[in-house]
């Protein structure tokens, strides 16, 4: 009976793939018709032109502040949202209120934010940081409350045991095992919020999205190029600075 599920659950996943390959016209053949036209694109995009280096490093440093003040700001706002939407912390009315606002909420893309921050507050830097809060909240909130329901509470038995009030027990129970997992989603949200901040400005949201977009408009493509490389070297280096801050929490 066991392996009958199992090869019914293999074949509506197998069914399941070939019908959305379907749908989406996928086409080896139009992959590799496509091929000499990607090439022709990279060409024109090489050798770059560093003459733009001024804009590219202003676009790249005004997407790393977007993301800088949008997850802190965040990171902050998702506090009290993941206690309320923790399990083990909150009362089933609010936990399942709450747990239902993240969850709508959270469905809505940084760029549906941004789109609908610039019609609200005009082009520029600003509707980008409150695009980063909106989504960047939902996420991490979601991420501490999982933390949270995941608790030891070893520790915190031991502290009340002891006699402890309820301050020292969320200050030598609670906080020792939350704090590293905390810092980490909020140091691993900052990653993927660069990513984001770059595309932002596609929608005229500020960040070094806007000098691609432009750049390629006017079919400049070894400028755009250039911008690209900045972005790759601003990825690169927040990546790597991230991952060796959390290698050291773990």
């Amino acid at each position: 009976m066991r392996t009958v599920s199992r090869w019914t659950g293999v074949a509506v996943v197998l069914a399941l793939f070939l019908w959305s390959a379907w749908e989406t016209e996928l086409s080896l053949s139009r992959m590799v018709e496509g091929l000499p036209f990607m090439a022709d694109f990279l060409r024109r995009m090489f050798p770059p032109d560093f003459s733009v280096l001024g804009n590219a490093g202003r676009g790249a440093l005004q997407t790393l502040q977007i993301a800088v003040v949008g997850t802190a700001v965040a990171a902050v706002a998702a506090l009290p949202l993941g206690f309320l939407a923790a399990r083990n912390v909150a009362p089933a009315w609010l936990f399942y209120g709450v747990r239902s606002l993240l969850n709508a909420l959270r469905a809505i893309d940084t760029l549906v934010y941004a789109l609908f921050f610039v019609a609200a507050v005009g082009l520029g830097p600003f509707p980008g940081v409150l695009a980063v809060v909106a989504y960047t909240t939902m996420i991490l909130a979601k991420l501490y409350s999982e933390a949270i329901e995941a608790i030891d509470p070893g520790p915190v038995e031991a502290a009340t045991a002891a006699g402890a009030t309820r301050l020292q027990v969320l200050r030598f129970g609670v906080v020792p095992q939350l704090l590293p997992l905390f810092i980490s989603f909020t140091l691993y949200r900052f990653e993927t919020n660069i990513r984001a901040a770059a595309i932002l400005g596609f929608v005229g949201a500020g960040g070094i999205g806007f000098y691609i977009q432009t750049y390629l408009r006017m079919l400049n493509y070894p400028a755009a190029s250039t911008v690209l490389l900045i972005l790759i070297a601003l990825v690169m280096a927040v990546d790597f600075t991230s991952s060796r801050i959390r290698q050291r929490l773990i």
